[in-house]
């Protein structure tokens, strides 16, 4: 590792000139990314079934998680109109297991979701909806990153031990679902594994390198929860199953019977943490937040897609902006209460919570809190 800026003259590390006897991981550990050798999916024609896919991942350094990269091409005989949800629900499911199987990123959560979970809970990263690989379209293309790491490695898995490895599930869609008719396209997933590569021992001048990033003692879980949408009119109350860890946010997903994606929470929507109102609001004001929130992460994002409605707990600590994470117990009640739009059609329909949580599995640096 090269010497600091003003201390180069003297052969001194970084560590040495700040004072520290160890370089910090972030500082001496690097990107890297390959293709994995398992769950590359080649020249497959989608028709009216759907088929199942995934594998192992590759052991190597601390995963940020696996990016799975889809493209297609239209046969002469493609056709239709692309669903609302394409070309996310290119995956009718996906999820990401520990090493011994168990869910970090719930399997039965559809890839539509994914992308909301990636767009509204990792707001610094591009919005996969804006990227140049991202396609509306009967020949479905973008990325699915199923990115367990918060940032800068908090979350992020110890992936070092070949005997004992992550994986991931999916599920391809049908065309009809993708609203696609007569020849199906031919499309690949192509699975990439992201990473931070495990430091040397030492730097160059012998300073001792930090080889595990403090953040793997904090580790994300997505889950989520379908309930069903009243009839017009009528009251609801989506009283969460999925607390006992902090939430850094949660999504409400709101569809129809047809299962189309519409904005049918009316006013007022009531937030409660057992007895406390944690708010009030309109579904503008919902929506004014989640504006002024995300606008101090300074990056372009698509307009708010129909039918999502969300609640972010995190903090942007750059600008001073947002709230902590939302800690609750087994024994906690959260829930969400509101009506059914007085106008709404082809309901009772179904209200989809999709949550991100964060639990402690060792000490944890308090200055990584609440990101």
């Amino acid at each position: 590792m090269a010497g600091a800026a003003g201390a180069a003259d003297t052969g001194a590390s970084v560590a040495e000139a700040g004072g520290g006897g160890t370089n910090p991981f972030w500082q001496v550990t690097n990107l890297y990314a390959r293709k994995n050798k398992q769950g590359i999916v080649s020249g497959q024609v989608l028709d009216a079934s759907t088929h199942d896919g995934g594998g192992a991942i590759d052991a190597v350094g601390f995963l940020r998680g696996p990016r799975l990269v889809v493209r297609s091409t239209a046969a002469s005989g493609t056709a239709g109109t692309p669903s609302a949800d394409n070309p996310a629900n290119f995956f009718k499911q996906v999820g990401l297991q520990n090493t011994d199987g168990t869910e970090i990123m719930q399997n039965l959560i559809g890839g539509y979701a994914y992308l909301q979970r990636h767009r509204f809970f990792r707001p610094w990263l591009k919005d996969p909806m804006l990227a140049y690989d991202y396609a509306q379209s009967t020949a479905p293309s973008f990325t699915l990153f199923l990115q367990a790491e918060v940032r800068q490695q908090l979350g992020c898995l110890e992936n070092t031990d070949t005997r004992q490895q992550y994986s991931w599930t999916h599920t391809i869609n049908t065309i009809a679902n993708l609203g696609i008719t007569g020849t199906g396209p031919t499309s690949s997933v192509t699975p990439y594994v992201d990473v931070w590569a495990q430091p040397d021992v030492a730097d160059l001048e012998g300073v001792t390198n930090e080889r595990i990033p403090p953040g793997v003692n904090l580790q994300c879980k997505t889950r989520h929860y379908t309930f069903t949408l009243a009839v017009a009119g009528a009251d609801n109350n989506f009283l969460s199953p999925l607390t006992g860890n902090a939430l850094r946010g949660g999504l409400l997903i709101v569809r129809d019977s047809n299962n189309a994606r519409q904005d049918y929470l009316s006013d007022p929507i009531t937030w409660t943490l057992d007895d406390r109102t944690l708010s009030i609001m309109s579904p503008d004001i919902v929506f004014q937040w989640q504006s002024d929130f995300y606008a101090t992460f300074g990056q372009p994002r698509a307009p708010r897609p129909v039918g999502v409605y969300p609640f972010p707990r995190f903090f942007d600590s750059g600008h001073m902006y947002g709230q902590g994470w939302l800690y609750t117990s087994n024994a906690t009640s959260v829930a969400w209460e509101t009506s059914t739009l007085a106008t709404a059609t082809n309901v009772p329909g179904t209200v989809e919570l999709l949550q991100e949580e964060v639990y402690a599995v060792g000490a944890v640096d308090a200055s990584l809190l609440d990101m």
